[in-house]
């Protein structure tokens, strides 16, 4: 168990304690994962009713202002080095929110969204996008239907990260790309902030990845790491990798749930956190 936040703690908005773990391969996941029911406006990240917590936000704001004069914004770099892979073809931008990747991407692509959340799905078809209210695990696209898959701080959301890139792998044609941008664990944030670092997005993230595991994790759904273009350094907070699709794989149909050891320790350290 890595860290722990009671009910009523500043940073758990949910209705159960929210508790951390790290398997011996790396891994970090939360468990137990709080139901839409168990958190704020019932999940939705679009939801007003989602608690932020921001330290020195002034200085923060002044600092993002100069690097995104400098050199763009983070989205702004993701399709920029997405573009160096393949410069052209069908993206699908999985979790596309109101659509602000897709308006970067609509130049050089023909673009669609895949969204959730009825709030940003709306904004985003306001701005002129296809939208699937819907998520990559319950989506029924045809195989081999596009050649760029993003995924703009979206793995980090999902229950079943290994199935979830297995049916990425199924919708891209062969040979096609996947871009994953992620909080990275155990970058100089995290080292810093340790429990209150704001990458938990307590109760909304439930993998956290470092390149190794997200790597990993992509190998295993059929991907070739590419080593360039690749955002991976040591001083970073954001890890981005591109994956190639060099081999075919069957997405799960039904996916097991997430990994719960049920050895006495685990089952003890539960109890406590109860």
């Amino acid at each position: 168990m890595l860290h722990h936040w009671p009910v009523g703690d500043r940073w758990n908005p949910a209705t159960i304690p929210l508790t951390v773990w790290r398997c011996e391969c790396g891994l970090v996941f939360l468990y137990p994962s709080p139901t839409p029911e168990q958190m704020p406006g019932r999940g939705d990240w679009w939801s007003r009713k989602r608690k932020k917590f921001r330290r020195r936000r002034l200085l923060k704001l002044l600092r993002t202002a100069i690097t995104f004069s400098c050199f763009g914004t983070p989205r702004f770099r993701l399709v920029k080095y997405t573009r160096k892979a393949i410069p052209s073809g069908r993206l699908l931008d999985v979790g596309c929110g109101d659509g602000r990747l897709l308006a970067l991407a609509a130049p050089y692509y023909d673009c669609t969204g895949l969204e959730p959340s009825p709030i940003g799905a709306a904004r985003a078809r306001d701005k002129g996008f296809r939208v699937l209210e819907t998520t990559l695990e319950e989506t029924r696209i045809e195989p081999h239907s596009f050649d760029v898959i993003t995924m703009d701080s979206v793995i980090e959301h999902v229950r079943h990260p290994l199935s979830v890139l297995k049916r990425a792998n199924r919708i891209l044609k062969p040979g096609g790309i996947i871009a994953l941008k992620t909080n990275k664990f155990e970058g100089p944030a995290y080292r810093l902030h340790g429990r209150g670092w704001c990458g938990f997005r307590h109760g909304y993230h439930t993998f956290l990845f470092t390149g190794a595991t997200l790597g990993l994790t992509l190998e295993r759904a059929g991907f070739e790491v590419l080593k360039r273009p690749r955002r991976d350094r040591i001083l970073d907070d954001i890890l981005i990798l591109w994956g190639r699709k060099f081999r075919e794989v069957e997405p799960d149909s039904e996916p097991a749930d997430p990994p719960v050891y049920a050895s006495d320790t685990l089952n003890r350290s539960l109890a406590a956190c109860d």
